[in-house]
């Protein structure tokens, strides 16, 4: 049911958004170079759909997208985890870690340019450091979560550190790592832009570019919609995610 609303929301947006666009131009005329009305924005869809052009980019920013986000997020867990147990790490590393968040890593792609050069990898590292601030500050605040009467509980049970690790840690962390992936969803898209607007030639960070240059406001208009289509698709599905796992928990800790 709720996966039904959220659709009909979704559908409900496109509609709205095209029926404003479509009052735009019945209102105002436009040039077409200025605002291209729906149909010839379809249209040249269409003509790069069907040459195959629009599929091949379109996966060279999902590959970019996917595995950049892989990393961020792994790295994130992998570096987060020990920094929340850690006081000493914490009280070192946390000041750089918040100071990092609050810089636009997107002032570094340029740098990333000159060291690995242009092409997927540098797109890959420019999204993974995009995502993975976020995602650490997310994994360490969710790992600090847990209540101390519950550590405590788990002390006098003898528990192992494997077991408090897996009935503990991980169920009251969870929370604030799909929190910070989330946040890091919609940040891998921008990354891969990104990182694509520095010159790799291909992707539709590229296609933007390309459409800016040529005026061929269609085509810029058909990346658009793409990118913030992937954008939406990728973050509802991290939500389906959240939904199967803290659905599940939650539903059990009632059933006790």
């Amino acid at each position: 049911m709720i996966f039904l609303k959220k659709a009909f929301f979704f559908i409900l947006f496109i509609m709205t958004v095209l029926f404003f666009w479509l009052l735009i131009g019945i209102v105002f005329k436009p040039e077409p170079w200025l605002l291209p009305p729906p149909n010839m924005v379809w249209n040249r869809f269409m003509e790069l759909l069907a040459d195959g052009f629009l599929l091949k980019h379109t996966i060279i920013t999902l590959t970019e997208i996917l595995m950049g986000y892989a990393v961020g997020v792994s790295s994130g867990l992998l570096i987060g985890y020990p920094i929340s147990q850690v006081k000493m790490l914490e009280r070192i590393l946390t000041p750089y870690l918040i100071a990092g968040n609050s810089v636009p890593l997107v002032a570094f792609a340029p740098l990333l340019l000159l060291w690995f050069g242009s092409g997927m990898l540098t797109n890959i590292i420019v999204t993974a450091l995009i995502v993975f601030l976020p995602m650490t500050i997310s994994t360490i605040t969710g790992f600090q979560a847990q209540k101390s009467i519950l550590k405590r509980l788990m002390r006098t049970l003898k528990a192992s550190k494997f077991q408090r690790f897996i009935y503990l840690e991980v169920p009251t962390a969870m929370p604030g790592i799909i929190s910070g992936m989330k946040i890091g969803a919609p940040l891998a898209v921008v990354g891969a832009v990104v990182g694509e607007f520095l010159g790799s030639g291909e992707g539709l960070g590229h296609l933007i570019l390309e459409a800016n240059g040529l005026l061929d406001t269609s085509q810029l208009f058909v990346a658009i919609w793409i990118l913030a289509i992937i954008g939406m698709t990728f973050f509802s599905l991290i939500q389906i995610i959240d939904f199967i796992i803290l659905g599940s928990w939650n539903q059990r800790r009632q059933e006790r």
